[in-house]
């Protein structure tokens, strides 16, 4: 669908001002016998203090204060900042001193109105500790009327319910040393370039002697988007459609997982783990592209600050294309209530304001992407200093491309990491016959499968 064409954002705040003022006046023209429409939780309110007939002022509503669980609030405090903005009796807090995984700190009776999930849903549904969202979407006109991707929101249910939505919209994209490039007498490739352009790229900018490479990083997600541009695994992870097995065990993701081993230990264009260690290459991969010697690696919106200690030239690359679509991965982080809240609409609230354009311009600001589809947000990329002098077309792409993370919808997803993805990573890296992890993957499976019986998916 052009961007041109989609729905553009319904909502305006004087359209719903002038509406609220008229509805006594459409009433009497209508006999009187209807009940005024009162707004709901999610329709934004006015900045400047006014209320629709019928609503407590802004200036007059009781103050709260909603507590959010998280490991860290980087760019959504300014997220936090534009909600309490447009809602000011409304402030957001967040308490980062997490044990060990967020549903513990609920689970000892912690205060708590949001949550980001960080270990998918299995023990929080076993301990039904999260608010249902699927009523107040349903009603919230928001998050109706908004233009999004046919089943984004239905992509996050689990079991038919909708437990949590997305807070974030980090699609992955290729970072490029444009100095490098030139070096070797090469340019931009196309938006429409390959895993075998990359490759060869690569080689062409690896000298081992001069401490040149072609990739620093690109080990674990890099090969898990492969899977998904190759068609070998539907989501992240290297998981099914459904996410409900793995399929790292399949002829099809070792293939994968094997090329991606071979970018260090066939065609050398990745330092080996013995070669970083001698040439000082270790650690984040973006830290160590700094260095300058490398021509590509891996990047996303955390790594912005990071790449703007570059002291040479870098831009952006979409994700390549592979044998079956052109994907990347969104880091979409889920966002829920849980059912200690004390403050659940003001909560909701929240998570509504997530689908507003105002705060889908916040996370462009970050250098996120957009999950809300309207020409405004299209052409606002372009405007935002983050991106001034770089391939936004490339960003734009990015954030158009298949396919989100859906970390919650897999079941015992720290053992899928312990047992299976973590191994595999090690292995891509350092070495190592991929199919001896098959068993380890086909036991993962037979637990997943438990688990979601138990919990009715």
């Amino acid at each position: 669908m052009k961007m041109g064409n989609r729905i553009a954002y319904r909502y305006r705040l004087a359209g719903f001002v002038a509406l609220f003022a008229l509805l006594p006046l459409l009433a009497s023209c209508l006999g009187g016998s209807g009940d005024a429409v009162s707004p709901t939780a999610s329709s934004p309110p006015a900045s400047s203090g006014s209320a629709a007939p019928g609503e407590t002022p802004n200036a007059d509503r009781e103050p709260v204060t909603l507590t959010v669980l998280t490991w860290f609030v980087g760019p959504n405090q300014a997220l936090f900042d534009k909600f309490h903005e447009m809602y000011p009796w409304i402030t957001i807090e967040a308490n980062t001193n997490i044990d060990r995984a967020v549903v513990n700190n609920v689970i000892a009776g912690e205060k708590a109105d949001l949550v980001f999930l960080d270990a998918g849903l299995s023990q929080w549904l076993s301990g039904d500790l999260l608010e249902e969202l699927t009523p107040y979407i349903e009603k919230d006109s928001r998050i109706q009327d908004a233009a999004m991707a046919e089943g984004f929101i239905e992509a996050f249910q689990t079991g038919g319910k909708q437990w949590v939505v997305p807070y974030s919209d980090i699609p992955m994209w290729i970072v490029v040393n444009k100095e490098m490039l030139h070096k070797y007498g090469m340019e931009m490739p196309g938006l429409d370039w390959t895993y075998d352009d990359l490759l060869e790229m690569a080689k062409q900018a690896t000298d081992s002697a001069a401490n040149d490479w072609g990739i620093s990083g690109m080990v674990d997600e890099f090969t898990s988007i492969l899977a998904m541009a190759n068609g070998s695994a539907a989501n992240y992870r290297y998981m099914n459609e459904d996410n409900s097995m793995s399929l790292a065990n399949t002829p099809a993701v070792l293939e994968d997982l094997k090329w991606s081993q071979e970018l260090t230990t066939k065609w050398h264009v990745r330092p080996s783990e013995l070669e970083k260690e001698r040439l000082g290459m270790q650690g984040d991969p973006v830290e160590v592209f700094l260095q300058g010697n490398s021509l590509f690696t891996l990047g996303a919106d955390w790594y912005l600050e990071t790449l703007k200690k570059a002291d040479f030239e870098w831009d952006v690359l979409p994700m390549p294309v592979g044998k079956a679509q052109q994907a990347t991965v969104h880091q979409a982080g889920a966002i829920g209530i849980p059912k200690s809240s004390s403050h659940k609409e003001e909560a909701f609230l929240y998570i509504s304001f997530l689908f507003s354009k105002e705060a889908q311009k916040t996370m462009i600001e970050n250098g996120s992407g957009a999950w809300v589809q309207d020409q405004e947000l299209y052409d606002y990329y372009a405007e935002v200093p983050v991106w001034q002098g770089k391939n936004v077309d490339a960003i734009r792409m990015n954030s158009e491309m298949c396919c989100f993370s859906r970390d919650p919808s897999i079941a015992d997803l720290v053992t899928l990491v312990d047992t299976v993805n973590g191994p595999l990573a090690g292995m891509i890296t350092r070495g190592g016959d991929f199919s001896s992890r098959i068993p380890a993957v086909e036991a993962y499976n037979l637990k997943a499968a438990e688990t979601r019986k138990a919990l009715g998916w």
